[in-house]
């Protein structure tokens, strides 16, 4: 289903704008655990990471002159707050370093690297055109890529995990003609990033055999 915002089937031609979106909740879909774990998520958060914020241009030459702001690093807290909230029963709890004091079951650390996104523009494959010389009627796919880096901690402060989660590129919703085109690139991360948060729990999994309650649903 494409997104219509008017009448017209002219496409929305991205120009020397400046985008700002933020986190929106209503963004993050509810996912079911796959186990809950009685025990706390310490999660390793630098003020600096927890309040990165990217500004940029799209990595296409369609929208090349706009620019977007998101707030990763608050995005990035909220998600991982919303995602492993729902399978560790005393909740999550964050921190900027991980000392010797802190008593945990696990800790991980991630890190949002290379994120970037653009707007694909081609022809409707949906669309037939009546006559040969009759211009194609176009479609804008935006799209969002970005690496994950997880490091994960046992109680002694020993990486138990270290692995770099990439999300390939990630279309979002196409459309003719929109005057959104940000809340678009902004659904497609929430959603990007709520999966790559679900595959991280479910990786630290067998790391928490043994150290606590685990209920398999």
């Amino acid at each position: 289903m494409y997104k219509y915002v008017c009448g017209s089937f002219v496409a929305f031609v991205l120009s020397a704008c400046a985008f700002e979106v933020e986190y929106d909740p209503d963004l993050v879909a509810e996912e079911a655990p796959t186990y809950i774990a009685e025990a706390q998520l310490l999660v390793v958060m630098p003020a600096a990471q927890r309040d990165f914020v990217f500004v940029g241009q799209p990595k296409t030459e369609v929208g090349e002159l706009s620019t977007l702001s998101i707030p990763l690093g608050q995005v990035m807290q909220e998600i991982t707050t919303h995602v492993f909230e729902s399978c560790f029963m005393y909740g999550v709890a964050f921190t900027e370093e991980l000392v010797p004091e802190l008593r945990y079951i696990v800790a991980i650390e991630p890190e949002i690297r290379e994120f970037s996104y653009g707007y694909r523009r081609e022809p409707d494959p949906d669309v037939a055109q009546r006559f040969d010389d009759e211009p194609p009627l176009m479609i804008t796919t935006p799209h969002i890529e970005f690496d994950l880096a997880v490091t994960a901690y046992n109680p002694a402060g020993e990486p138990i995990l270290d692995r770099v989660y990439e999300t390939g590129l990630v279309s979002g919703e196409s459309y003719y003609v929109t005057n959104r085109p940000q809340d678009i690139i902004n659904e497609t991360f929430h959603s990007a990033l709520q999966q790559t948060m679900q595959s991280v729990a479910d990786d630290i999994r067998p790391h928490l055999v043994g150290q606590c309650e685990i209920t398999d649903l």
